[in-house]
């Protein structure tokens, strides 16, 4: 059997996922690309990142991890195997980080990666607040 290379269709970074009891889908809340904090660092709460994997057959290693784009600083990794026997199933996989600091005010890339290769990104901005700007409810100091 050909180890098929995993492809991935969807990542959404969002404030909390839940699952419908009946039909086993996906409620993504709050859907975000940019944070705004009053001070830095700045500690977030919670934030879940929801991806839907697929292409798969074979044995897996998958990491999900946030970076500074402008120093290459790795915030935080979770990383674990995968197992996939059917290239045309799609796996919707949801993962929760809590209490990611960010250092400074900037771009930082949410990566998905397997096998060491990206197979998905996305920016989240981080911005300071400024005396006309409400800090939103997405982070502690």
């Amino acid at each position: 059997m050909t180890r098929e290379k995993l492809t991935c269709v969807a990542m959404v970074v969002c404030d909390d996922i839940f699952r419908d009891s009946i039909t086993g889908k996906a409620i993504l809340v709050g859907a975000f690309s940019t944070i705004t904090c009053p001070t830095f660092p700045a500690r977030h709460p919670k934030l879940a990142v929801f991806f839907s994997i697929t292409n798969g057959n074979g044995e897996y290693d998958l990491s999900l991890s946030i970076e500074q784009e402008s120093t290459g600083l790795n915030l935080i990794t979770l990383q674990g195997p995968l197992h996939a026997s059917d290239p045309l199933g799609i796996a919707d996989i949801e993962l929760f980080l809590q209490g990611v600091e960010f250092p400074e005010p900037g771009k930082y890339w949410v990566k998905l990666e397997c096998d060491g290769e990206i197979i998905n990104q996305r920016p989240i901005m981080l911005l300071q607040a400024t005396s006309n700007t409400e800090p939103t409810e997405e982070t502690d100091q």
